[in-house]
């Protein structure tokens, strides 16, 4: 009996010493994360220096969790892509669409909340109500962005023009120049680019959301290192709703103006 005990010891305990070895290694690399680029002020490049709400909150996330981090600025196309072949580890940020759940786990509590709205220049304001509202017009949107059905819907048949770039900048210069009747975009992020380009007198937008304040989240690709990582999930979860129940959430919110 004993000897059928020790055999059993053999085989085993060089399997599970590979197994920890290996969930340890995997801890131990860079974690490896893509975020929207030229988005203020989730993401974003000033003087040379990465900054904005979600890659402070990343990033203080993987000190507390004692791991390094890697953040790269991306346009948001390229990192969906990323994220269904593996290219990166981790995405940022995310509205919670289910059928995504087949390339990532959505990790929470979510970074952020955001509402998007239309801009129109000023004195060409109209009532909108939904997408129907859109019928005819040229409308600016970042590249990938799928924002609702009904949405998407009017798109693929024809009633919505969309003209897709890589990010909400180049929609605003569009609409400055009279290339497009109005974009659909992150409320407090175009407000915030408007405001240091010295255009908000020039384009608003209009009061009735095309989607409600709605969690954006950090994803894991399924493809990468991590997704099926339970105690890493579970770390970082964790860590990051101790970072919202200790104000520091709040306390970034507030360092780029945002209540």
């Amino acid at each position: 009996m004993r000897c059928i005990v020790l055999l059993r010891m053999k085989i085993f305990l060089p399997l599970i010493l590979i197994l920890f070895m290996s969930e340890a290694a995997l801890c131990s690399e860079e974690f490896y994360v893509m975020s929207e680029q030229n988005a203020p002020p989730y993401g974003f490049i000033e003087n040379g220096e990465k900054k904005g709400i979600d890659y402070d909150i990343i990033t203080e996330a993987a000190r507390r969790m004692g791991i390094d981090v890697k953040i790269d600025f991306v346009p948001w196309l390229r990192m969906y892509k990323s994220l269904e072949s593996g290219a990166c580890d981790g995405g940022s940020a995310f509205f919670h669409i289910k059928e995504r759940e087949s390339f990532v786990v959505y990790i929470s509590p979510p970074l952020h909340h955001s509402t998007y709205v239309v801009f129109v220049r000023s004195g060409e304001e109209f009532e909108y109500s939904s997408p129907a509202s859109l019928y005819g017009k040229r409308v600016g949107v970042t590249r990938g962005y799928r924002l609702n059905k009904e949405f998407l819907e009017a798109v693929t048949s024809g009633k919505i023009n969309i003209e897709e770039v890589d990010n909400a900048s180049l929609n605003i210069q569009k609409m400055v120049t009279g290339r497009l009747d109005c974009m659909v975009s992150n409320r407090d992020a175009t407000l915030i680019q408007l405001k240091n380009a010295g255009l908000s007198n020039k384009i608003i937008p209009l009061e009735i959301p095309v989607i409600e304040p709605r969690g954006l989240h950090l994803v894991l690709s399924r493809a990468g290192r991590y997704a099926k990582n339970r105690e890493f999930i579970s770390r970082l979860e964790s860590v990051l709703r101790t970072m919202k129940e200790d104000g520091t959430f709040q306390k970034i919110y507030s360092m780029y103006g945002l209540p």
